[in-house]
């Protein structure tokens, strides 16, 4: 079990929250930064699939669709739904048939506001997990041993053939975005730490290497946020973001196995399974909170503004956490019984 992970996705998650409702669509602060948590999902996700599925690739895919796809489809349809029913609630969602089924199958599509976004506007970062699970997939037909390396020739040979040739398809362009990357730092990530770990006796008599990856994970945390808010439009997403996220993840995790360094509080383990719902339902619990409980919040006062982030951070992980333990667990153990 490797609990850092599960801290990571709950910085990571949080982070998208705490953007969300700081930025325009929100309260409109200066410093709305937390998206770069999406990147750090990424790299983790690239290290965790190639940590696993070298060692158990025992129907991959199946065991993947099991984990992203009811809650997914749950939320999307539910979504889809309360559109049909309101639009009026809804700034940029419609209730676009032909869109849903799209977005049900992670088919990258333009939205009716021209944007590349699913039903559920979150379920966009889904699209590159399932591109990136498939590959995998295929990967490990050919070699489950060198399936992280092959996957990720195709994913680089698939993001300079879709910038060559790509031509005006937003749906080639949206795979040819280099966050596409960031999938390939975290198979560097599982490379590096399993050499790492190798060396794990040699390594821990060294008790300054405990502050140094202490040192390089707070630091990289700071320059991910401070690089989001200065650089956001200027620097390439894979470098500003990407770069930082693979040194969090490497870093948390050498701290856990090489030094003992882990977090295994039970509130963060559970917070940490239940992230991505945290992550695909926060947008509709804080934009519906803000536009019907809180008004003019432009003339509030910091302290105030302050409690009512804390509050809407609280109140979509409590819900997440609810709908994790009462729906996605048992959904997915009952399909895991059945298929997996």
């Amino acid at each position: 079990m490797l609990y850092n992970l599960h801290l990571l996705r709950v910085i990571a998650a949080l982070g998208v929250v705490y953007f969300h409702i700081t930025s325009e669509a929100g309260f409109g602060l200066d410093w709305d930064v937390g998206s770069r948590g999406v990147d750090v999902f990424f790299v983790i996700s690239g290290f965790i699939i190639a940590y696993i599925a070298t060692s158990k690739p025992d129907q991959f895919l199946v065991r993947r669709v099991i984990r992203v796809v009811p809650f997914y489809w749950a939320a999307t349809v539910f979504v889809f739904a309360i559109v049909a029913v309101v639009p009026h609630l809804f700034r940029t969602t419609q209730a676009d048939f032909t869109h849903l089924i799209f977005s049900l199958f992670f088919i990258p599509r333009e939205a009716p506001d021209g944007g590349m976004w699913p039903t559920l506007v979150l379920g966009w970062s889904l699209n590159y997990e399932m591109f990136f699970y498939v590959l995998f997939a295929l990967s490990l037909r050919i070699s489950q041993q060198h399936s992280p390396l092959i996957c990720c020739g195709w994913i680089i040979a698939f993001f300079i053939m879709l910038n060559t040739f790509a031509g005006g398809s937003p749906t080639m362009s949206f795979y040819g975005r280099p966050i596409v990357l960031e999938f390939c730092y975290g198979v560097g990530v599982f490379y590096l730490f399993t050499w790492l770990d190798g060396h794990k006796a040699t390594l821990a008599r060294y008790a300054a290497g405990k502050w140094l990856l202490v040192l390089v994970l707070v630091g990289n945390l700071v320059a991910i946020n401070v690089l989001e808010q200065h650089y956001r439009d200027e620097i390439s997403r894979a470098v500003i973001a990407g770069i930082p996220s693979f040194f969090i993840v490497l870093s948390a995790l050498l701290l856990e196995r090489i030094y003992g360094v882990a977090t295994k509080n039970k509130t963060i383990y559970l917070l940490g399974e239940a992230s991505y719902i945290v992550y695909l339902v926060h947008p509709y619990i804080i934009y519906t909170v803000i536009r019907l409980a809180i008004k003019d919040s432009d003339s509030l006062p910091a302290p105030v503004l302050a409690l009512l982030i804390i509050g809407l951070v609280a109140l979509s992980s409590v819900i997440a956490v609810a709908i994790h333990v009462w729906f996605e667990k048992p959904v997915m153990k009952y399909l895991r019984d059945k298929l997996a």
